[in-house]
């Protein structure tokens, strides 16, 4: 990671997209930046493999180049749509220039924060399984809602933009659920500003 955006990184989010065996669950066309309210496009994912994710269980599909220009979306709230808003680009997307991630167990991908991506149904009969993590240099502040926070992972935060997340002492400490709880909702008033939602 430290190749792609420098020796100073935070770890500023992570999520399971997980596809049960023969659901509808999909992710439609979009960039991940619409929402997320961070000053600048230098945030980059590193999609992990729990499972394998082929073209049978609806792996990542994305649109090489399309990271180069920011385009409008929509919110859909399609109850099939596993993102938070079921926000979709509004631009038609050539599928045939569309490029196939396919990755086995224990495999990862890195994609960029204004790629046009998503990925389709499961109709196999096992879970797909992908986990998701979220890295920003420690200079990327957030702008989108109340003081957001994140962990460092590396190298040293001279910035200060985002509250330290402490180190869990054990399994399910109660006191780090509680503060997980607290960052889901902050997050979710980020994510769903604009809208009438406010939790996930």
């Amino acid at each position: 990671m430290e190749d792609v955006i420098g020796p100073d990184i935070l770890c500023w989010n992570t999520s399971f997209f997980t596809k049960e065996a023969r659901s509808p669950g999909f992710v439609s066309w979009h960039q991940d930046a619409t929402y997320w309210g961070l000053s600048e496009p230098d945030v980059v994912t590193a999609w992990v493999a729990f499972t394998e994710s082929t073209s049978r269980n609806g792996n990542m599909r994305v649109v090489p180049g399309s990271h180069r220009t920011p385009v409008p979306h929509v919110d859909t709230f399609d109850p099939d749509n596993l993102l938070t808003r079921g926000q979709e680009v509004t631009v038609e997307v050539d599928e045939s220039q569309a490029a196939d991630i396919l990755l086995q167990a224990g495999e990862m991908s890195l994609h960029h924060v204004l790629i046009v991506h998503g990925s389709g149904a499961n109709p196999s009969d096992d879970r797909r399984i992908g986990f998701a993590i979220r890295y920003i240099p420690t200079r990327v502040r957030q702008t989108g809602g109340p003081r957001d926070s994140a962990t460092l992972v590396r190298g040293e935060d001279a910035f200060g933009h985002f509250e330290p997340e402490p180190r869990p002492d054990a399994d399910l400490d109660p006191a780090m659920l509680a503060l997980h709880a607290e960052i889901s909702d902050r997050q979710a008033r980020i994510l769903y500003r604009g809208t009438t939602r406010t939790s996930f």
